[in-house]
């Protein structure tokens, strides 16, 4: 056999193999980039839709079921602006949970009433696209809860553009909508469905999850679901 051909073959017997981010982390699966932004505006006084309730155990599901040690966590509070409740990168000793404590006092800021006018969707979709793009080479899964009532958001007009920028980035792994409101809208057409015309082609993306504010136990499975393929 040539010299040339048998210098790699014995460097590839004694050098071990290139490791993952998860091996070198100790991690069993690769980390993610969780984003959970709350929009805690509109639907949310209405009693009919147990919009907070539903928007405080969502987010309680995800941060007890879904983050793992080794992954981000950005919480994010949508009223007329947009609030960093948490920000961190989550570690853990033999792959212990987020504390119960943590949890609840987390979502508790999280889902806290607005007391202001106006709401801030698209500001807080911006500021959770930025924030991804900070943990390079981590696979980022998002959570948007809110009623999509877009009247009072001012940069409504960019929500598309938001949204389709999120997508575009490599490391975009799944944006999940959930609570919109069923109630009529502007002409008639329900508040759902006018937040999906803003959404424009990014709302038939594969890796854009909807969910109402009637179907949200339902299809948090599928949602589960994803997230731990996201992981592979």
């Amino acid at each position: 056999m040539p010299l040339s051909m048998i210098v790699p073959a014995v460097l590839s017997t004694l050098l071990p193999a290139p490791m993952s981010a998860s091996t070198l982390l100790g991690l069993s699966t690769p980390p993610l980039h969780l984003t959970v932004a709350v929009d805690m505006t509109g639907s949310s006084k209405n009693p009919a839709f147990k919009y907070a309730d539903q928007a405080r155990l969502l987010s309680q599901s995800v941060l007890l079921n879904q983050l793992r040690s080794g992954d981000t966590l950005t919480l994010l509070r949508i009223c007329d602006g947009v609030q960093t409740v948490a920000d961190f990168t989550f570690q853990s000793k033999n792959g212990a949970r987020l504390p119960k404590a943590d949890i609840l006092r987390y979502t508790a800021a999280l889902t806290k009433p607005c007391t202001g006018r106006g709401s801030a969707i698209t500001a807080g979709v911006q500021q959770a696209v930025k924030r991804a793009a900070q943990t390079k080479s981590v696979g980022d899964v998002t959570v948007l809860f809110t009623d999509g009532a877009l009247l009072d958001d001012p940069k409504r007009a960019s929500l598309g553009a938001a949204v389709k920028g999120f997508l575009g980035a490599k490391d975009t792994r799944l944006l999940f909508v959930a609570g919109l409101s069923p109630e009529a809208g502007a002409g008639g057409v329900s508040v759902r469905d006018s937040f999906v015309k803003a959404l424009g082609g990014s709302s038939a993306d594969k890796r854009v999850l909807l969910a109402g504010a009637y179907d949200l136990s339902n299809v948090y499975p599928t949602f589960a679901a994803q997230v731990k393929a996201a992981r592979r």
